[in-house]
């Protein structure tokens, strides 16, 4: 196993040092410079794979803070907006439709959320639609568990960080000095 070295965060580390946590606002600046460059790389990288037909999945990527993080601490998520967690405009903006599910209840579905990101970055297992059955009662964890292959991951998250790991602590260390300057002033 090799050993990760992250450079430059003892220059950071000495500007937070210097603020002594008096501003929520500097650590909230820095991190969020610093998310900005992950973001663009992780859309980037999507595109790169070809994850794109719509666009849908890249134009939801979004940086999100953590309101329960808890005291002196600032914790923000790289991910994908879908579902609830998008804004109720971005929401609206979509085309809605309704879909008979598998139950064969009716159901409301929008063209723009990317409730699938998570299985083009992670993978997932194919499972066929209908059971083989001459009267298709397989159910589907029966179908689950003969699954016949697996769709490789193509990550977007992940390799962004990889690739501009010193690139978001050069701008998280620039911002929070630029903070800094303006809390001394």
């Amino acid at each position: 196993m090799s050993k990760t070295e992250i450079l430059g965060i003892t220059q950071l580390k000495a500007v937070f040092q210097e603020a002594k946590a008096d501003s929520p606002r500097l650590a909230r600046r820095s991190v969020v410079a610093g998310g900005r460059i992950l973001k663009q790389e992780a859309a980037a990288i999507a595109r790169a794979n070809g994850s794109v037909r719509t666009g849908v999945m890249v134009e939801n990527i979004a940086i999100k803070r953590e309101s329960k993080a808890g005291p002196d601490r600032e914790q923000y998520h790289l991910g994908v907006r879908h579902g609830r967690d998008q804004a109720r405009k971005v929401r609206n903006a979509g085309k809605r439709r309704l879909k008979v599910n598998a139950d064969g209840r009716v159901k409301s579905v929008r063209d723009n959320d990317p409730f699938y990101w998570r299985w083009v970055e992670l993978g997932h297992k194919t499972v066929s639609r209908r059971s083989n059955t001459a009267n298709g009662s397989k159910s589907i964890r029966k179908r689950r568990s003969q699954s016949s292959g697996w769709v490789k991951a193509k990550p977007f998250i992940g390799p962004a960080l990889e690739r501009k790991r010193s690139d978001v602590l050069v701008a998280m260390t620039q911002a929070a000095a630029r903070e800094l300057a303006k809390l001394r002033k």
